[in-house]
């Protein structure tokens, strides 16, 4: 998902149509140069009101609902459709051809992924089947879709910290959440893994990785460098290495940083910065989740060679 930032594409035609114009969203174009767009939508009154007429296009809303919202009614072409199975963690699809409007009279709480089609054809080309359909669903009806729920539920320390989102994991969640909705609601096969990267392409894309550890760098931009489609390459590179591409900087992030911990003349701050992370804190709870302990801990045990077994190779 590249940069965090608002879009105004999607903003102007899914948050304005709730009036909420400032509603956190990360966007992308990493994924065939399409824009792709995550909105959070959130109301805690009653009696919210109807939604304004989004403007028709080919694309669809694959919707997570965090909270039930029982009472409201929705509009398809003009059509009135009750809710069903409106509950926490439901899965709902909007296809913005079909003029959706929504009454709302319950309180509400729900992420938006802004799915193009020609983004889910594209994905189908390179899969190499046929050209898919309209992705089947029952108008108004909340779906349990577990994969759907981690995926989009993974983002939301990003909508809430957007400095802190990796462009790598945001790419990342992007792409399986596109393939996952064109092959459960599409016409889509499984897309055939084709063996890991050659060696020599593991080797370039490690060696930018490790030079841009105090920036960012996007899948697409990766996946150039081996002649590889986004999805080949992220698929090829699990394959390789065992990761995924954003894990795999934020575990060379984590390493250079117990390097720099040796400096103990070095603020913590400054090693955040030089690896990457957004601030000192960003990189404590990076650090910590890899390595189970804190920088600061890590610096005065490692000093002192007593350092568990088991922790000092999580890296």
């Amino acid at each position: 998902m590249g940069v965090p930032v608002k879009s105004d594409l999607h903003r102007n035609r899914v948050a304005d149509a709730f009036g909420m114009h400032d509603a956190p969203t990360l966007t992308t174009r990493a994924l065939h140069k399409s824009t792709l767009a995550v909105t959070e939508l959130r109301y805690d009154g009653r009696d919210f009101g109807r939604t304004a007429p989004i403007p028709p296009e080919d694309a669809y809303l694959i919707a997570l609902q965090f909270r039930p919202c029982h009472d409201h009614d929705l509009y398809f072409d003009g059509q009135k459709v009750k809710p069903t199975n409106w509950f926490p963690g439901v899965t709902t699809i909007y296809d913005l051809r079909r003029d959706p409007v929504a009454d709302l009279r319950d309180p509400f709480h729900s992420l938006m992924f802004y799915l193009p089609r020609k983004v889910i054809y594209a994905l189908a080309h390179e899969a190499g089947t046929a050209c898919m359909g309209d992705l089947r669903h029952d108008l108004g009806v909340g779906i349990d879709d577990p994969v759907v729920r981690h995926l989009l539920s993974s983002l939301v320390p990003a909508l809430v910290k957007p400095e802190e989102a990796a462009p790598l994991f945001l790419d990342h969640v992007a792409l399986a959440l596109t393939a996952h909705v064109a092959r459960v609601y599409g016409d889509m096969k499984p897309l055939v893994t084709r063996g890991g990267l050659a060696p020599w392409q593991e080797r370039r894309v490690k060696e930018l990785m490790r030079e841009t550890l105090d920036g960012e760098i996007p899948l697409s931009r990766l996946a150039s460098e081996c002649g590889l489609s986004i999805g080949h390459f992220v698929r090829a590179f699990r394959q390789s290495t065992g990761s995924p591409p954003h894990r795999w900087l934020l575990l060379q992030r984590v390493a250079r940083a117990k390097e720099l911990l040796s400096n103990r003349n070095m603020p913590l701050k400054d090693i955040a910065y030089l690896c990457g992370f957004a601030s000192q804190s960003h990189l404590s709870r990076v650090f910590r989740a890899f390595t189970g302990f804190p920088p600061g801990e890590w610096r005065r045990i490692s000093d002192s060679a007593s350092l568990p077994q088991g922790k000092q190779n999580t890296i």
